[in-house]
């Protein structure tokens, strides 16, 4: 039923309103002065008993992003942000641009200064209500959100919301930009009909095209060693058991390639890891599902003969700058159901190729067998070692965290020792690091009876804004276990100039410059000073009582929990 708005009912009053009947449950904040108006609006709405979202004021805006990605990558719903005009929205630029790369559908919002300098309620009223003023506040952000607009009329609540969400959730997936000035917040709501929240549903996702679909299948009838490389499928859960059973099918080895999400389960028997091997060289048909990235052409290209066919709700990124990947085929679909039509596509030619695909399951074994042995081999070396590495805190993790923990990704964890099974249980990022401590606080609300673990390099710690982070966990009840990788420095950065200067002046330096982190602080403490347990670890032999203990600080003592690992570079 259509309503009228009630006598003293404000814009950002509806705008809340609207909101809460779109599903939007929660609305993580940095406020400013120009969220006046919604402050009191949600007041009134608590008073009142009106349904809005639940306020969650979070200190930095790089955290209030991060908490609606995980939010999202945990339990599948956008959330709304709101920052602080320009200011406020600089700061959560990093946060925004992994959501971007990573198809993550938020209402990204900001205040604007007041347009007047007097007259209407809300207008300007202190200084930085000038100097905060930008030509085109939006274009701080334009290129990581797929829609900026500014709500300008009360007449324009409900579609300026619905059009936000309708965006946001159209595939591919992503952020979308609000600007909210003061005096509209305060304008007072005329009596005007309000559109039923399903006035406006979110459209489907794309289905592919049955020709192209055709074409892929006699492709991967005829192939001898067909490979399939992905790095996002996993975000979408259903597409992980369409995977599953096409693989298990065709034994179709799968490269999930500097994945962010489980494409594929750890035990699958096609689950080939993430880094190219035997099956990239050999490939003479490659399906890209979900992949921006499928190899790097500096160091390696699929064999001239090869057949490559890519699968994605956008096959070629066009938000990309430049990406210039081989495509015999480009199918735009979401993957569940490209995956889906190309099995049903290609059954009814699996029996003619029955032998290769069963010489090649024998092949593939084989190469499993081998690769359990190189692993088995590589955990020795690391129980040995003298320090603490990187692989031996990831075998221990993964001996003791429950099969349906989340883990968050931001460092050097190793997958050799850390099986994951259940859609949904790895999160990484895509772009800038610091999101992680962030995304497990909003996982946490998401998932709040399930684990949460975020592994962090010492650097990316820094990135996350951990006082700020530490603190919203705390004052949420959102408890966390978070594992820093410590090796006191940046060692991608340092890695990445060994690779480009081998024999350079910064490989024979005794410390190459801007890559490291010394002294190093006690991060553990800042757990510590927000309530929360925290731990150094600096002896291998430790290290399996204080992942204990951590765990059990989360899980029992419902605190969040910080080691700190004193690990040799990886």
């Amino acid at each position: 039923m259509a309503t009228t708005a009630a006598e003293g009912t404000t814009v950002a009053d509806s705008y809340l309103r609207r909101l809460a009947d779109s599903g939007i449950t929660h609305f993580f904040a940095n406020a400013g002065t120009d969220f006046a108006p919604l402050i009191e609006a949600f007041a009134k709405a608590q008073a009142l008993g009106t349904p809005v979202p639940k306020p969650i004021a979070v200190p930095h805006e790089n955290v209030a992003v991060a908490m609606a990605m995980g939010y999202y990558l945990a339990g599948g719903k956008p959330a709304a942000v709101m920052v602080h005009t320009n200011v406020g929205t600089a700061n959560g630029i990093c946060s925004l641009l992994n959501s971007a790369r990573l198809n993550i559908p938020m209402l990204f919002s900001a205040g604007r200064t007041p347009i007047n300098e007097t007259g209407p309620h809300g207008s300007r009223s202190i200084d930085i209500h000038w100097t905060q003023e930008m030509f085109d506040q939006a274009g701080m952000v334009r290129e990581a959100v797929k829609w900026d607009y500014e709500l300008r009329s009360p007449y324009q609540v409900d579609s300026v919301v619905d059009r936000a969400l309708n965006v946001a959730m159209a595939e591919p997936r992503g952020p979308v930009y609000l600007t909210l000035p003061r005096e509209v917040l305060a304008t007072a709501m005329p009596a005007i009909d309000s559109k039923p929240a399903a006035y406006s549903v979110h459209a489907t996702v794309p289905y592919p095209d049955p020709a192209a679909i055709e074409q892929v299948a006699a492709l991967l009838a005829e192939a001898r060693n067909p490979l399939i490389i992905t790095a996002f499928l996993g975000a979408d859960h259903a597409a992980v058991a369409a995977l599953a059973k096409l693989t298990e099918d065709w034994a179709i080895p799968v490269i999930s390639y500097r994945s962010r999400s489980v494409c594929l389960p750890s035990s699958h028997p096609m689950n080939f890891g993430r880094d190219h091997d035997e099956s990239f060289k050999e490939a003479d048909l490659i399906l890209v599902v979900d992949c921006a990235v499928p190899w790097i052409p500096a160091r390696q290209t699929p064999r001239p003969s090869a057949k490559v066919a890519h699968i994605g709700v956008d096959p070629h990124y066009i938000d990309h700058p430049i990406r210039g990947f081989q495509a015999d085929v480009a199918i735009t679909a979401a993957s569940r159901t490209a995956l889906a039509a190309l099995s049903a596509a290609a059954e009814g030619r699996r029996e003619s190729a029955s032998e290769r695909i069963a010489a090649r399951r024998t092949m593939l074994a084989e190469r499993q067998a081998a690769a359990a042995k190189r692993r088995a081999a590589k955990l020795e070396k690391a129980k040995s070692a003298p320090a603490i590495t990187p692989a031996l805190v990831s075998y221990h993790l993964g001996l003791l965290k429950p099969e349906d923990a989340i883990v968050i990704r931001e460092s050097p964890l190793d997958f050799d020792f850390v099986d994951f099974n259940l859609p949904g249980t790895m999160l990484g990022g895509s772009s800038g690091l610091g999101w992680g401590l962030g995304g497990a606080i909003g996982a946490k609300i998401a998932a709040p009876d399930k684990l949460v673990i975020c592994t962090q390099g010492d650097g990316t710690y820094m990135f996350g804004n951990p006082l700020s982070a530490h603190f919203v966990a705390r004052a949420q009840d959102a408890p966390f276990l978070t594992i820093i990788f410590n090796n006191m420095k940046w060692n991608a950065v340092s890695r990445s100039t060994m690779g480009m200067y081998p024999n350079g002046y910064a490989a024979k330096a005794n410390r190459e410059p801007l890559t490291h982190l010394e002294p190093s602080p006690d991060f553990e403490q800042v757990a510590i000073s927000c309530g929360g347990y925290g731990e150094k670890v600096e002896k291998p032999e430790d290290l399996p009582g204080a992942l204990k203990r951590a765990i059990d600080a989360v899980t029992v003592e419902k605190r969040q929990a910080v080691l700190n690992i004193i690990c040799r570079a990886a």
